[in-house]
């Protein structure tokens, strides 16, 4: 039986990115097959993974990309991680 203590579900189509040791947010339809991608500037964990459905039209590593640029970005504005992040695709 899955954790049912989550706060929030999301559902995009697109790939998500889901920080690691949190349990806030939860996204049962993607899979977390794919990598784990570090901040480069604080080291915080996020698993990515393409919805199990409709699956991503990016590859993983150009999601990855994606989601260091967003994170580059908090750090930029001073702006604190969420816990989950849509990674359009």
């Amino acid at each position: 039986m899955g954790h049912t203590g989550y706060n929030k579900k999301i559902e995009p189509l697109c790939p998500v990115a889901v920080k690691m040791g949190q349990s806030e947010v939860h996204a049962p339809e993607h899979d977390n097959k794919w990598s784990t991608v570090a901040c480069d500037t604080c080291g915080a964990n996020f698993f990515i993974g393409p919805n199990r459905i409709y699956g991503s039209r990016i590859s993983e590593h150009e999601c990855a990309k994606r989601l260091r640029a967003l994170l580059a970005e908090d750090h930029r504005v001073g702006r604190t991680h969420t816990d989950s992040y849509e990674i359009p695709d």
